[in-house]
């Protein structure tokens, strides 16, 4: 295919021989795709960590003109994700509805996780949250959610897990080792905060279990192993359908290998929790 042709994200995907300066554009760009469409070159290169020429030199290399081709190409993706919000106006006007049209693309995207996860996939990241001595799970906004939902469930079947705290994650992986696990939840629009953890944790040999929404994400690429979590939906949030069931079925499939002993650390938690409830 004609360079021309290729979208931004599939051009800063598939660069090879990038300088340290050049990588940093990139990681740049890749975890702020759709604000960067509104920055100047000065800007891209202050959030960089560059020089303006740099940028300059660095859409040449992705093969633009110059900035001001490569912006457009920028401002181009960026419609196309805010262009989802169009859907909405396609919405069914009934409530009920409503109800049938968000469920059956929360069906499309559970289908699409069952065809992207193999047995292979699945085992491998059982393998890492089983053998780990500590578990740190991190996600900002709607990952945070899913972090907290992956916790609970990995509690619950007898493997302790701790979430992260979105303003901390730096000194809270700097408690791990490689005999650790990171846990990374991120979806486009990536989470600076989120992508750079990850990386250090690898820097530091740490194993990194990656949650995303494909392999083109930043930080799929920077995993040991990384699971999809397909999420289109009407809104302008990912869906948490499809994380749930894969989440269910990790932690399933790690309770089922010692059944007898889960359910003997599950009924440990319910006795420690049952004070919080009512006899009602």
């Amino acid at each position: 295919m004609s360079t021309s042709k290729l979208s931004l994200l599939t051009r800063l995907n598939g660069a090879m021989d990038l300088s340290s300066s050049q990588r940093r554009i990139t990681e740049c760009l890749q975890a702020n795709m759709h604000e960067a469409a509104m920055w100047g070159v000065e800007e891209l290169a202050n959030e960089s960590q560059t020089c303006v020429a740099t940028v300059v030199r660095f859409a040449k290399k992705l093969g633009y003109s110059g900035y001001l081709e490569m912006r457009k190409a920028l401002v181009s993706s960026a419609k196309k994700h805010y262009q989802r919000g169009d859907q909405l106006l396609d919405a069914p006007a009934q409530a009920a509805a409503t109800l049938v049209e968000v469920a059956r693309r929360d069906i499309r995207n559970i289908e699409l996780l069952v065809q992207a996860v193999d047995e292979d996939l699945l085992q491998g990241a059982a393998r890492l949250l089983k053998s780990s001595r500590m578990r740190l799970i991190i996600g900002d906004g709607v990952s945070a959610l899913m972090a907290r939902q992956l916790a609970y469930l990995l509690i619950n079947t007898g493997i302790p897990a701790m979430e992260g705290n979105p303003a901390d994650f730096a000194s809270q992986v700097g408690i791990l080792d490689s005999r650790d696990l990171l846990i990374a939840i991120s979806i486009t629009p990536y989470t600076r905060e989120t992508l750079d953890a990850a990386a250090y944790a690898r820097k530091r040999s740490i194993p990194v279990l990656a949650f995303s929404d494909g392999d083109h994400s930043p930080l799929a690429k920077i995993a040991s192993l990384a699971l999809p979590i397909p999420g289109k939906n009407l809104l302008f949030s990912h869906s948490l359908a499809a994380f749930g069931v894969l989440a269910h079925a990790l932690a399933t499939t790690i309770a089922r290998e010692d059944p007898k002993s889960s359910l003997k650390k599950l009924h440990e938690v319910e006795r420690v929790a049952r004070p919080k409830f009512t006899d009602d």
